[in-house]
């Protein structure tokens, strides 16, 4: 099955795995601390079963929590697998600053302040990770093309998750 394959080479990849893409351990600063805006967010619930299945992707998804402040869930799929995160130690700001993208380009998600990001050594991977503000911290997707040729846009598909997760997550604090 290409579950295991597939987990594997996500969380293996260079600058794409949670842990390095959330290590930063500075807060987000404001009235009510972002763990408890975001406490009911859970990213294996923030999509149906059919729009998982509208992006390839498998109906349960797998919790991962690498580091307590950014857990999230992943799911194997084709022609990408995916993983949702919820962080409340950043924001797209504050990840822009981090040393650990080769690119970070600013865009929108339904009208918020969101970023598509290559991860440092993921560019021969094809890896993204969209993210968006969401309470007092963000939203991360982050996909990656499991198989050759290399014929999908990854950001694009994970603009496409991102805009059908985003009603589903509490408005920027």
């Amino acid at each position: 099955m290409v579950t295991a394959v597939t987990g594997a080479a996500l969380l293996g990849m260079t600058g794409c795995s949670p842990g390095d893409i959330t290590e930063d351990s500075s807060e987000t600063t404001g009235a009510k601390p972002s763990d408890e805006v975001l406490a009911g967010v859970d990213p294996c619930g923030l999509l149906s079963d059919e729009e998982l299945k509208s992006f390839g992707l498998e109906t349960r998804g797998e919790p991962r929590s690498e580091l307590p402040w950014a857990p999230g869930c992943y799911y194997a799929g084709e022609p990408v697998t995916a993983r949702l995160e919820k962080n409340t130690r950043q924001t797209v700001a504050s990840s822009e600053k981090r040393s650990v993208w080769a690119s970070f380009d600013r865009t929108q998600v339904n009208g918020r302040a969101a970023a598509s990001a290559v991860p440092n050594g993921a560019t021969e991977a094809r890896a993204c990770v969209l993210m968006f503000d969401a309470g007092q911290g963000l939203i991360q997707v982050q996909t990656q093309e499991i198989r050759l040729p290399d014929d999908v846009d990854e950001c694009a598909k994970a603009l496409e998750i991102a805009e059908k997760v985003e009603p589903n997550v509490p408005e920027p604090a």
